[in-house]
């Protein structure tokens, strides 16, 4: 399902229009992705965690060229999905 899609369903479950129900989706997005840039995890009853994992700056090494590089920290976001969900998903 693409963007839009999604919007245009959640708008009609609101029962507004296109845009009002796409600024949540932004708002609900930038949300989410300040709380995960902060480390936090968030989590939405009956659907999942999202779980922040901060990795640390480390050398690789290259095996075809033989150099290694150093690799800058990052945030990863792993997802676990609630009970419920997994539980549809299986049905």
């Amino acid at each position: 399902m693409d963007n839009r899609t999604l919007t245009s369903l959640l708008a009609q479950r609101m029962q507004t229009d296109t845009k009002t129900a796409a600024r949540h989706m932004a708002s609900l997005v930038d949300v989410l992705a300040q709380r995960l840039a902060d480390l936090d995890t968030v989590a939405i009853p009956g659907f999942g965690n999202f779980e922040p994992v901060k990795r640390n700056e480390h050398l690789e090494h290259d095996a075809e060229n033989g150099r290694s590089m150093l690799v800058p920290p990052s945030i990863t976001v792993n997802f676990k999905p609630a009970a419920r969900l997994r539980k549809s998903a299986l049905s």
